[in-house]
């Protein structure tokens, strides 16, 4: 599935290991050519990051803007609207359970079969999601269109 892929690809713990990786790298280990070819690439992910205070002995915030945060920011999306649909379903099999619609187990297993294709097609139509993040905001999404 490519959101699953995504989502393992672009999870922001691994999208910070990997952005600390490449850092590491281009500062200690690289040669000036490797340097100048790959700064470039994480000038383009990441514009600005915007360091502020926090109360107390807690670690500073972090803001990071630019296109890394766009990633992170609809991804973020997609797990909203992928626990909104299960709990929508969720609800609507246990009032059909209620209601008396839903007696037997083969019934039970239509409906949930039903819920897995509808949720599949609609993972694909997400895939073309747009996010806009607000300034200042983190990675917080501001709206989004499908």
């Amino acid at each position: 599935m490519k959101i699953a892929k995504l989502k393992t690809q672009f999870n922001p713990a691994n999208v910070e290991i990997a952005i600390r990786k490449l850092l590491f790298l281009a500062r200690n280990n690289a040669d000036e050519y490797a340097k100048q070819r790959l700064m470039p690439i994480v000038r383009d992910l990441i514009q600005t990051v915007v360091i502020g205070k926090t109360p107390g002995h807690q670690p500073a915030s972090l803001q990071v803007h630019g296109s890394i945060a766009n990633i992170m920011a609809s991804m973020e999306v997609l797990d909203l609207m992928e626990q909104q649909f299960i709990a929508a379903a969720q609800n609507d099999l246990m009032a059909k359970i209620a209601s008396g619609e839903i007696d037997t187990e083969q019934k039970q297993k239509k409906l949930l079969d039903a819920y897995a294709e509808e949720l599949s097609v609609k993972r694909l139509e997400w895939v073309n999601i747009q996010v806009s993040v607000v300034a200042g905001a983190g990675f917080e999404p501001a709206a989004f269109r499908l």
